[in-house]
């Protein structure tokens, strides 16, 4: 029986069809983040911002590194000697030398103490301090760990929430462009680099250093004349670097590939359940689980290119420290049959041959291990890069108690499209404003203008005599609220999603403004009442009552300022007159401006903006504009009517 969920492109493979295809991932993974392939210069320059981030946690670093190094110092001085002795003086019975030779100067205490003891009181003795020892590491490794562990997790929770932070600063044009898969992979998955960077560039050449060194000396201290067994161990690292260094690039392509195709996964994911009322209304199940097969294929595809790579890699590089191994055991093995050295020599010379080979080969590939993990930092630090809202003004914004006015205030987007031109009017206190024209005319672009979500390009916006640029956005923002067109509900409460823009307000509050907007019986009539828990595709309301819980969200935040994006759009005649009389009473006290095309709700408004082609054609009352012959509003109303 065939899974169509393992489905994935059979295609003929090739080196230039596979680049091709990771260039089309990165394209499809992210719009804003195009430069995915960098050179050593910056891969560098990357490992290094991850270290930097050591100085916010650097006590804890301080302490387990030194745990570390105190375990590997002692755990490589003392380990090997204990199978010496074993061999030697309990399995073979010779005695324990007077003098300690062959010993290091160390231990020399203990095998004083060790001699005229019998076989079975030696085993005896080296039995209970394999037990003390084993069980002080288990204990020193386990306070090691959790105190590791909370250092990763430390690093890991300050990059997210940077991460985070740096998202939701970005302008509205760049949110456009990012898609949701991407930032969630980004902030779940790729973080986990960072911590991953410091541990192998700090943790893993200090573990390679601090165990080297003390192999050498002990070793070096007992036996003098083993200088060709330190070298040995440490020949193959340039073996090991040459082979695999030219290999860097390529892994690090790889690593990319498979995180881009993660997060087209994601995406795909996302877009699936975010969309499942068009997915089963259209009858695409198959064709939403075909999208989901691929994509999962592709990432476990990707992902297996990328283990494949650095597999061969790898393995080209253990191949010399193996022939080193070898003639080293060779060379031994004659010495011991010729009576130059003792089984328990033996034992422990190779033994400090392995304890010196492995760090020697860790840090030899320390560079090809870096790889991966500095293509997922790239792609963090690539978002932590982009240009954030730029934040011009300084000055604060009080109550505003006059309105808004633009000043031939004009709009051209960043890819060279004009949205507005010559835009002159005024919106005041008191009164309620419908921006009015045919899709495209730039109502919303115009409304963005106001809270800054885009900058004019040319003239002037201002708010109460005071232009918009001059002031900050917090301080701009705390002014106005935006309820956008598209309705979005949180996994929370209706209370809470009422006062997501205001945590503190009350149930009073949250039931007088649900009220407001004539939802308030609803709610009330529902099992858990305000308690009732929403998702964020929750079948429990319909797209009116939706709309108006998040006109309700953005009438308890009581800002001077309320813009409103086609908040009738999906409400039935008798409500809208219910919403639209409600907002004519709160408007005595503050700006409403109404983004619409329905006429019944144009028609209300006290002034009525009518743009065209991203242009103010006509202002005024309803009635007057209508009294103007072949007037473009006119014409539009007619439009509509028939």
């Amino acid at each position: 029986m065939t899974d169509s969920f393992t489905e994935e492109n059979r295609s003929s493979f090739s080196l230039e069809q596979l680049r091709e295809d990771e260039l089309a991932l990165d394209k499809k993974a992210s719009l804003v983040d195009t430069k995915t392939d960098v050179d050593y210069r910056e891969t560098f320059r990357l490992i290094w911002r991850c270290l930097v981030l050591i100085r916010f946690y650097w006590r804890r670093f301080a302490v387990v590194l030194s745990m570390e190094w105190i375990m590997t110092a002692v755990g490589t001085a003392v380990a090997p000697w204990a199978g010496k002795v074993l061999v030697d003086h309990v399995v073979l019975g010779q005695p324990l030398p007077a003098d300690g030779g062959g010993y290091p100067v160390f231990l020399l205490p203990v095998i004083e103490f060790l001699t005229d003891l019998s076989a079975f009181s030696i085993l005896s003795w080296l039995a209970l301090w394999t037990f003390v020892g084993v069980a002080v590491r288990v204990i020193w490794g386990y306070v090691h760990d959790l105190i590791e562990i909370r250092l990763a997790h430390s690093l890991l929770h300050m990059a997210r929430s940077r991460l985070f932070e740096g998202l939701r600063l970005l302008p509205m044009t760049q949110l456009d462009n990012q898609p949701i898969g991407d930032s969630v992979f980004r902030a779940m998955n790729d973080v986990r680099a960072l911590p991953s960077v410091i541990r192998i560039v700090v943790q893993i050449t200090g573990w390679s250093l601090v165990t080297f060194i003390s192999a050498v000396l002990t070793l070096l201290s007992a036996y003098p004349d083993s200088s060709l067994v330190v070298l040995f161990a440490v020949g193959a690292m340039p073996l090991y670097i040459l082979v695999t260094a030219p290999f860097a690039r390529m892994i690090r392509r790889r690593a990319q590939a498979t995180m881009a195709a993660g997060t087209v996964f994601v995406s795909t994911t996302e877009e699936g359940m975010d969309n499942i009322q068009a997915v089963q209304s259209l009858g695409a199940n198959a064709i939403e689980k075909h999208r989901f097969a691929l994509a999962s294929a592709n990432s476990f595809r990707r992902e297996r290119y990328q283990v494949l790579a650095q597999s061969i890699v790898s393995k080209l590089g253990e191949v010399s420290g193996q022939l080193l191994y070898w003639a080293l055991m060779l060379f031994l093995l004659g010495k011991v049959i010729t009576g130059d050295m003792t089984p328990g020599d033996y034992a422990v010379v190779l033994g400090y041959f392995w304890a010196m080979s492995r760090p020697a080969s860790a840090l030899a590939s320390l560079w090809i291990d870096l790889q991966g993990p500095a293509a997922s930092a790239r792609r963090v630090f690539a978002m932590l890069d982009l240009e954030q809202e730029k934040e011009i003004g300084t000055g604060m914004l009080p109550a505003v108690t006059r309105g808004v006015s633009f000043e031939h205030a004009g709009l051209v987007y960043p890819d060279g499209r004009r949205a507005l031109a010559d835009v002159t009017f005024e919106a005041h206190v008191g009164e309620i404003v419908t921006l009015a024209g045919p899709t495209g005319a730039g109502k919303t672009s115009l409304a963005y203008l106001i809270a800054r979500y885009h900058m004019a390009s040319e003239g002037h916006v201002r708010i109460d005599g005071q232009d918009v640029n001059e002031v900050s956005i917090d301080s701009l923002r705390s002014q106005i609220t935006y309820v956008f067109q598209e309705t979005e509900t949180l996994a929370e409460s209706i209370a809470d999603n009422i006062r997501y823009g205001r945590p503190d307000a009350t149930m009073v509050e949250v039931e007088r403004v649900a009220k407001v907007v004539g939802i308030h019986e609803f709610i009330s009539g529902l099992p858990q009442g305000y308690e009732t828990r929403l998702g964020t595709t929750s079948s429990k309301l319909s797209v009116g009552q939706k709309q108006r819980i998040s006109i309700a969200r953005g009438l308890i935040r009581d800002t001077p300022i309320l813009i409103l994006d086609e908040p009738t759009s999906a409400l039935d005649p008798e409500t809208e007159s219910y919403l639209i009389s409600a907002l004519q009473k709160i408007a005595k006290d503050r700006l409403v401006i109404i983004i619409a095309h329905r006429l019944s709700t144009i028609a209300q408004a006290d002034r009525i903006v009518f743009l065209e082609d991203g242009r103010v054609r006509e202002q005024g009352s309803h009635d007057e504009l209508m009294a103007i012959e072949s007037g473009h509003y006119r014409h539009f109303v007619t439009l509509q009517s028939a």
